[in-house]
């Protein structure tokens, strides 16, 4: 993976939370397991709202229009893994 995106750092009482609202209004996600751990959570301002927990290969999609920022990857120190092991 070389694409890299910058997610804005909230913090809310004393726990830190990445702000993908930052990057647009509706956002995918997939995972093994999905689990309702709270329906009225309470966030930031008081805001009610419901607290899952994803586990296991979880992926967030990324919506169009993202900035993808690859100027701080490293390129690749060789040839992939399919092509050494020949």
């Amino acid at each position: 993976m070389a694409d890299r995106i910058s997610i804005p750092v909230k913090t809310v009482g004393t726990e830190r939370w990445g702000q993908l609202s930052m990057l647009g209004d509706h956002h995918l996600i997939c995972a093994e397991t999905v689990k309702l751990k709270d329906e009225n959570y309470s966030f930031a301002g008081q805001h009610r709202v419901r607290l899952y927990s994803f586990k296991k290969n979880v992926h967030w999609k990324v919506p169009a229009g993202v900035p993808l920022d690859v100027t701080a990857v490293a390129p690749a120190a060789g040839p992939p893994r399919r092509e050494q092991r020949r």
